[in-house]
């Protein structure tokens, strides 16, 4: 059974943001530790005992990261991806307060059953919390853990900015030299772009795209794909070619892209009185990738690739379709392709010499 690439990558930074709180707790664990057994305090109370401490820290650690990790990424994510980073920051603080009330109170049990054990009662337990709550520790954890929430969310954003996995690699200095790979891309330009425009006023079309590239980004990050750039009404799409070729991806893409512009059909009729639609090229090849820049720094592909697929797109409207395919790519994905492809023959491309054999696929025949 194959996991949702857009759960999958959910997961995996939920997962991160887990493991992240529980060291960093346990970091503060072994702080304390050493200070109350370094010779510059006075000591520890009778009640102090180093393995609880470490298991609570664990323990909160666990949960803080799932519970506030899921928050924040959903927050990051389709809930909020339309809001201003300043609505989400407004929304973080809130959810970080239920987040963190949910610890305390979670906590502060485990720590009362710990000194008490079994006999604990309900007035035990309300000793605890209020005595930590109203602790100075208690405000310092709490400055801390929502310094550390915002800093997760701003490299949420970051990792957004970038595409999935990227700012990683971005850290690790993967692109800091150029190197060669093999790539999927995707060439998605908006049909009627210019009609459109000219219909319903600069300021209007520019909510358009917004609304169009929100729309869509999810099937993208479904499909596994990266979004490497927007383009003025263009967008353009990336794979590792694995990733890609990997039960069609590439294509699941664009009809993922169609049916969700087809199910918010009304809205686009009633805000701006069209129905956007994208014609697409679809190539793979060898291209260089690397850091680019001094001020603003970035990752970017160079390639005859990127410039075949824009002139398989373009072709789009001579031959009346909404999707074009080259035949290299066609015959890498035969294996996993659901949809009847119709050869065009070989098609001449502007600026380039040689012609290109191209392929248009029946979306609506599925095998």
């Amino acid at each position: 059974m194959q996991i949702d690439p857009q759960l999958r990558s959910d997961i995996s930074k939920i997962a991160v943001i887990t493991i992240s709180f529980v060291l960093i707790n346990l970091f503060f664990s072994l702080y304390n530790d050493s200070l109350l057994t370094s010779g510059y305090v006075t000591g520890t109370t009778a009640s102090y005992n180093a393995t609880s401490v470490w298991i609570i820290n664990v323990l909160t650690g666990v949960l803080a990261g799932i519970l506030g990790g899921t928050a924040l990424v959903k927050v990051n994510g389709s809930y909020f991806r339309r809001k201003s980073f300043n609505y989400a920051m407004r929304a973080t603080f809130l959810m970080y307060v239920l987040v963190y009330l949910v610890v305390l109170l979670s906590g502060t049990l485990v720590s009362a059953y710990s000194k008490i054990g079994s006999a604990i009662t309900f007035n035990d337990y309300l000793s605890e919390l209020l005595f930590f709550s109203f602790s100075k520790m208690a405000l310092v954890f709490f400055v801390f853990w929502g310094v550390i929430t915002i800093l997760t969310l701003f490299f949420l954003q970051i990792n957004d900015k970038f595409g999935p996995g990227m700012f990683f690699k971005f850290l690790a200095g993967k692109y800091y030299q150029p190197r060669e790979e093999d790539r999927i891309f995707m060439f998605l330009d908006l049909k009627s772009s210019t009609t459109i425009a000219e219909k319903i006023g600069n300021k209007q079309y520019f909510n358009l795209l917004n609304d169009v590239f929100t729309d869509i980004t999810n099937s993208i990050l479904r499909s596994g794909g990266q979004i490497y750039q927007y383009v003025g009404d263009e967008v353009v799409i990336s794979w590792e070619l694995s990733k890609g070729l990997d039960q069609a991806n590439c294509i699941q893409c664009f009809t993922r892209i169609k049916n969700k512009l087809l199910t918010r059909s009304n809205y686009y009729q009633q805000m701006y009185g069209v129905n956007p639609e994208f014609k697409a090229g679809l190539h793979h090849g060898e291209v260089t990738a690397g850091e680019i820049g001094s001020i603003k720094r970035d990752i970017v592909y160079s390639g005859d690739v990127l410039n075949t697929t824009s002139r398989i797109q373009e072709q789009c409207k001579n031959y009346q379709v909404d999707f074009l395919i080259s035949t290299d790519t066609l015959n890498a994905l035969a294996a996993e392709l659901p949809y009847e492809a119709i050869p065009l023959g070989d098609i001449a491309l502007r600026g380039k010499k040689n012609a290109v054999k191209l392929n248009t696929l029946v979306f609506e025949k599925i095998k």
